[in-house]
């Protein structure tokens, strides 16, 4: 009998250790910068960054304003309503230029003078739009 308790109190730590060790991690939303609303009458949008910072998983609420928008060699149009972003698009970054596929590039810069930078495509297809950013917080439960 001893030796069934053991074996038995054995099976049950390691059933519950592989319990822990296999507990699935909350799912997140991907890596990247959502965008939730847009405010025509203060010409505002909403977006949500969601990534890891420091080790931690973060997510983080931008208020921002458009101040410019560029396409290819066009000239640069400024203002609040000179941007467009699609309500509910998850835009995540890729940093290189696949040769193959180079309208698919996007990149996205916060910059130190608050300013958000979002630039897609390559050459004469290339859009970069950018954003005052009036509010950034943790919106972490």
């Amino acid at each position: 009998m001893p030796t069934q308790r053991c074996a038995l109190s054995t099976l049950v730590a390691v059933l519950v250790l592989l319990m822990v060790a296999c507990k699935s991690k909350p799912a997140h939303e991907p890596e990247g910068y959502r965008v939730i609303g847009y405010d025509a009458g203060t010409q505002q949008w909403t977006i949500i960054r969601t990534g890891t910072f420091d080790g931690e998983y973060l997510i983080k609420k931008l208020v921002v304003r458009c101040l410019s928008y560029t396409w290819g060699d066009h000239d640069t149009v400024e203002g609040p309503d000179a941007c467009h972003l699609q309500v509910g698009r998850l835009i995540v970054p890729t940093p290189l230029i696949n040769k193959a596929t180079p309208d698919q590039f996007i990149d996205v810069y916060e910059m130190p003078d608050e300013v958000l930078s979002i630039t897609e495509g390559e050459g004469a297809d290339r859009v970069m739009q950018q954003f005052k950013i009036l509010s950034y917080t943790v919106v972490n439960p």
